[in-house]
């Protein structure tokens, strides 16, 4: 089971091991070796021989690399996986490789550039394609619905399409439902860039700073009992990581899948488990 496994398992050891299964894989590692592919080019004997007048890089290009370098542990400050970690690493540094080449040779960026298309064309970045069980709400449908069965535990995020965390985290929401999905403790999207009115009652920012998208609310007995990221008490967002080990552990998975399940008559307890057997 899931998440018996989520529990025995270490946070830190869960997280390096998902982080590994997640950039193993083609998409990962070409885009690796194509950031480093100018270096590599310039430095190795006998390529930079063939392709260069010398083998050694020039101080402005030293310069530029630790630059370069500055500029990734700047911009993924705030990323929350190893996969983003390392795609936003690739992009400044293809776009850097991509000038460098223009400098020593137009042909050699051209090339480069191509490659690159090529590698996005047909080595995209790999997307969660597992089953999922989420509930998409419009407007007040989702008031309604939390009411009309209090027994019944919900998992909401508040999203919206424009924005870029909660694309990252659409994967992982879809993954958490098919693992702890059961009748009586669901998983629900709304968003809130579409419906303000619910945006507003639910006390979730959607301007284009907002540090609130995706909001993760759980709901029990028709209350909210927490959500995240939570607000301080100076009314400002706490900043909060949106991995699938931190989601499980804060809100306590778990354990709700556990009291959820023993709730469930005999009957429906079996067409779960055959549910997540198939």
């Amino acid at each position: 089971m899931e998440a018996v496994k989520n529990f025995l398992r270490p946070p830190s050891v869960q997280y390096l091991t998902d982080g590994a299964k997640s950039v193993f894989v083609p998409h990962y590692i070409s885009n690796i070796f194509l950031s480093i592919l100018f270096f590599l080019v310039k430095t190795v004997s006998p390529i930079c021989d063939a392709l260069f007048e010398n083998c050694n890089l020039e101080l402005k290009q030293w310069e530029w690399l630790t630059f370069l370098g500055c500029v990734i542990v700047l911009k993924n400050r705030k990323q929350v996986t190893v996969a983003e970690y390392i795609s936003v690493a690739c992009m400044f540094a293809k776009v850097l490789n991509l000038v460098l080449f223009y400098q020593i040779n137009v042909p050699y960026a051209f090339i480069y550039g191509l490659v690159c298309l090529l590698h996005f064309v047909f080595l995209p970045m790999p997307t969660y394609k597992g089953p999922e069980y989420v509930t998409y709400f419009r407007g007040p449908h989702l008031k309604n619905e939390i009411a009309r069965d209090k027994k019944v535990t919900w998992v909401i995020c508040f999203y919206a399409a424009w924005s870029p965390p909660c694309v990252n985290f659409a994967p992982i929401f879809a993954e958490l439902s098919s693992d702890y999905n059961l009748e009586n403790f669901q998983f629900g999207k709304l968003d809130v860039s579409k419906f303000s009115k619910e945006a507003e009652e639910y006390q979730v920012n959607t301007s284009s700073f907002s540090k609130q998208l995706p909001t993760l609310i759980l709901f029990q007995d028709g209350k909210e009992k927490m959500r995240r990221p939570a607000m301080s008490a100076k009314g400002t967002v706490v900043n909060y990581k949106f991995t699938k080990q931190n989601i499980v552990n804060d809100f306590e998975f778990n354990q709700i899948y556990g009291t959820c399940k023993k709730l469930l008559p005999a009957s429906k307890k079996n067409k779960e488990q055959e549910k997540k057997e198939n």
